[in-house]
């Protein structure tokens, strides 16, 4: 009886476990998440797919496949797989975290094209990044992901995710200057950082960042002497006249500069 009664238990505990490690694949995303999200993993998945279509459409480079997981946890946080570069996570509390900001959620749809923009600088780079700010990291991210947002709503509207909601109202090109444009000295060195990237995006275009990184990689910007390294690549990109007095604005909130 004994021997029976272990295995239904064990039995049980298989298909409980079943039940909320979901698996789902998709052309580029291969994705675990717990039962209770799958709306809304099938939603971000979707959503992934396309952002990784603009992206690939405006040249960036990302991997062929990118792990996706859901996960139940004590915090709420999304964040990149900084070691193997492939993969996004997505730890959540409760359920209530996936509903829109106005309704006391996350801003879920720019967190997402958020992480794909630092998969998309740092697979290039392969981590070579001891030089990088957090700010230069972040304002990139930031950048690329409310850029991202608009690509998006003009081609879904509100209805791209389980809960339709005006989402440009919390990202997009619209907030990001609103945002830039005012005085907060929390984020002065962040809104540097973003509003660098807008300016390089706005001068050699949004489809050419990629090629930027990668002559960042080829011509090895590292320490010693990173920040006179990046801005030799300036120089190889921009027309303006005084190419270093424009990076003096934001090079302080940009590049850790090892002699």
């Amino acid at each position: 009886m004994k021997n029976y009664i272990g295995v239904f238990l064990g039995v049980f505990a298989s298909l409980v476990i079943n039940a909320q490690n979901q698996k789902r694949d998709t052309e580029h995303f291969k994705a675990t998440y717990n039962h209770e999200t799958e709306i809304y993993a099938i939603a971000s998945l979707e959503l992934l797919e396309t952002v990784w279509t603009i992206a690939s459409d405006n040249g960036f480079n990302l991997p062929q496949k990118i792990r996706f997981s859901i996960e139940k946890s004590d915090r709420n946080a999304l964040y990149f797989n900084r070691k193997s570069l492939k993969g996004i996570t997505w730890e959540y509390e409760s359920l209530a975290e996936f509903m829109p900001p106005d309704q006391g959620g996350k801003n879920c749809i720019y967190g997402l094209c958020h992480e794909i923009g630092h998969l998309c600088m740092h697979n290039t780079n392969n981590n070579r990044n001891s030089w990088m700010s957090l700010n230069y990291r972040e304002g990139w991210a930031d950048y690329f992901g409310n850029m991202i947002v608009d690509s998006l709503y003009n081609e879904h509207g509100t209805d791209i995710w389980p809960n339709p909601h005006n989402f440009k109202k919390y990202a997009g090109m619209e907030y990001f200057h609103n945002r830039l444009e005012e005085d907060n000295p929390k984020l002065q060195s962040f809104n540097n950082a973003s509003q660098f990237w807008y300016d390089l995006g706005s001068e050699i275009g949004f489809n050419n960042i990629q090629l930027f990184f990668d002559t960042i990689k080829t011509d090895k910007v590292d320490n010693p002497g990173a920040r006179e390294k990046f801005n030799k690549v300036l120089e190889e990109y921009l027309k303006k006249q005084d190419i270093e007095g424009w990076f003096e604005q934001f090079v302080d909130d940009l590049i850790i500069n090892k002699e």
